[in-house]
């Protein structure tokens, strides 16, 4: 199916997005100090069961996610879609997610990948070089987190993205060359996401 990008921003961080998460997903926000942080948390969080939840045909409650961290235990580590798995489909979904200021994103895939949005006005190096880095380091995260090696992390393609806000800079890393990349927006005006005609790339 190609590779998904979504996007969404803080002003999805309300308490129809709460109703999506999970016990440990809420307990995670409850421990973090920020309201920025806990909106962009809550936001990623959402989002990343809506985006799975479409590619499968399921409900985002339904969507079974895993963040043990392969270090520590901890459930702060790169996400796993662990489940459901829906009538004959065994399929892995990989998938990454990112926040920086305003914005949200997530990936996924059939294979591993990779992204990284972040805001300009917060980092003294160069916004796409770093957002760039960023993307390559959760693609080879990705593959750790599933109990892979490092040497067994693919080789990345990495691909500039356009984001919804200026000042911003964005990139998805795949496994090889990821074909057309559909970019979707969440929420859309009836609450469900909505899809560009581009492929989202800068």
């Amino acid at each position: 199916m190609g590779v998904e990008v979504w996007w969404s921003s803080l002003t999805a961080a309300d308490g129809d997005a709460l109703t999506l998460l999970d016990a440990t997903e809420r307990a995670r926000l409850d421990a973090l100090d920020s309201p920025a942080d806990r909106g962009r948390s809550l936001v990623g969080a959402a989002l990343l069961r809506v985006a799975v939840a479409a590619r499968l045909g399921v409900d985002p409650r339904d969507v079974a996610v895993d963040r043990t961290c392969v270090d520590c235990g901890r459930p702060h580590g790169a996400p796993r879609v662990v489940g459901p798995e829906h009538d004959d489909v065994r399929r892995t979904v990989w998938v990454s997610v990112s926040h920086s200021g305003l914005l949200v994103v997530v990936a996924l895939g059939d294979a591993p990948v990779g992204v990284d949005v972040q805001r300009e006005a917060d980092l003294r190096a160069d916004a796409p070089a770093w957002a760039r880095h960023e993307a390559e380091v959760k693609l080879h995260g990705a593959v750790t987190a599933r109990g892979g090696l490092i040497a067994d992390a693919p080789d990345a393609t990495t691909t500039p993205l356009a984001t919804p806000l200026a000042g911003y800079a964005a990139a998805l890393a795949t496994a090889g060359v990821p074909g057309a990349v559909v970019v979707r927006h969440w929420p859309g005006p009836d609450g469900g996401p909505v899809g560009d005609a581009d492929d989202g790339t800068a």
